[in-house]
């Protein structure tokens, strides 16, 4: 049964009229009178009540009416809804994102996305290590990642959004506390509290990486996933800990920060996505991202 002659149906009923009807689809009255009597033939009713002065619809009609009008607008509903989610303007999108260093993109990103695209479900889920991100993103779990960066993997793009420093925190009771100049080797010999190895955290793969660099290896003798309890660990004397300079936010009392050398390596953070998603609400999210950084 076309859907043409459902609607043709329609609208003679709320016309009245074979003429008004025809004006209104924009066909002429003959066609139109053959789509009914096709569509009478089909269901095997009579659906009007036909004279030269006026149209009616009989009771098989009316029935018929009442039960096809919200079926053609469900349909009428239903295409829409495709088309505005082929065009992005409805649809779901799944960001993850990691700890602190989210919190500086994370609240203005997701206002602009929605101020500009209400419609669209966000589905936000972490706080995550960079290296779960990572893992969601490549099992396609995960529409686009607020993380650390590089990341690296067949397919993923970025797009940097902010660059931070190093520093190290240290308790205002330490012997470097005061110094106004702090290098990575005259820490060799320190004990350090840190952020989990080897389970995704990037942030300690990071610090690890800085050691390398200036000759050592950490002496870790304390692991927490929350950048809070690594700073008490500090304040307490029990260690010390590389993180980015921005976590000195947290105010921790008796902890103090020591950026390292300009030299030493930076941190990066932004937008991580694959390549190969075709959701079309991924591209509003990166142009919102862009819009943060202008």
């Amino acid at each position: 049964m076309e859907l043409r002659y459902l609607r043709s149906f329609i609208v003679v009923a709320q016309e009245k009229s074979f003429t008004r009807a025809a004006r209104k689809l924009n066909i002429a009255q003959p066609p139109l009178s053959h789509r009914i009597r096709e569509l009478e033939g089909k269901l095997n009713v009579k659906l009007f009540e036909r004279s030269t002065r006026s149209v009616a619809l009989t009771e098989a009609g009316e029935v018929f009416l009442t039960h096809i009008k919200p079926a053609l607008d469900a349909i009428d509903y239903a295409t829409q809804a495709c088309q505005r989610a082929q065009q992005g303007e409805i649809g779901r999108l799944r960001l993850g994102y990691t700890g602190r260093a989210s919190q500086a993109h994370l609240p203005g990103l997701l206002s602009r996305f929605r101020q500009s695209h209400p419609d669209i479900s966000l589905d936000i889920q972490g706080p995550w290590p960079t290296g779960k991100l990572r893992f969601e993103l490549l099992e396609k779990k995960l529409d686009a990642a607020l993380c650390f960066l590089p990341l690296a993997g067949t397919g993923i793009m970025t797009r940097q959004l902010s660059e931070n420093e190093f520093a190290v925190a240290l308790p205002s009771s330490h012997r470097y506390a005061r110094s106004e100049q702090l290098s990575l080797q005259q820490l060799k010999d320190e004990s350090f509290v840190a952020y989990p190895s080897g389970r995704g955290f990037y942030l300690r793969q990071a610090m690890d990486e800085a050691c390398a660099e200036a000759g050592f290896v950490p002496h870790v003798i304390r692991e927490s996933e929350a950048s809070q309890t690594l700073l008490c660990l500090v304040s307490a004397g029990v260690g010390i800990t590389i993180v980015p300079y921005e976590i000195k936010a947290l105010a921790v009392e008796g902890v103090v920060f020591k950026p390292l050398p300009n030299s030493s390596r930076r941190l990066q953070h932004g937008l991580a996505w694959l390549q190969s998603n075709n959701n079309p609400v991924l591209q509003h999210l990166l142009d919102a991202a862009e819009s943060l950084l202008k």
